[in-house]
């Protein structure tokens, strides 16, 4: 893992960086837990008030059910607005529980 991060820098794939945000959703369809990661240097973009979007769809590998979600930010990226079609908002824990049950067998 060491050597990976010498040769490319920065953090790992699927790591907790400073330059994104991930947000967790449970779907409505079947209940799956999913992670969205919203890189905050590449995927926003600029609204007539000069306020940044972004929109994402989640698609989990359970049942392959989508949820949409879209949040605005201000010009320093504090969260201004979040809305979600499909599922609910939920906080890291579910998903690290979610992940857990995944590869428990049964």
């Amino acid at each position: 893992m060491d050597l990976l991060k010498r040769l490319f820098g920065g953090k790992p794939a699927g790591s907790e960086d400073s330059g994104a945000r991930f947000i967790y959703v449970k779907g409505k369809k079947c209940g799956a837990v999913t992670r969205l990661r919203i890189d905050m240097r590449n995927d926003l973009s600029r609204d007539d008030d000069d306020n940044f979007f972004v929109r994402k769809v989640a698609v989990d590998n359970k049942c392959y059910g989508q949820v949409e979600v879209e949040f605005t930010f201000d010009a320093n990226h504090k969260e201004l607005s979040r809305n979600i079609t499909g599922g609910e908002f939920v906080v890291k824990e579910a998903w690290d529980e979610w992940e857990r049950e995944q590869t428990t067998p049964h």
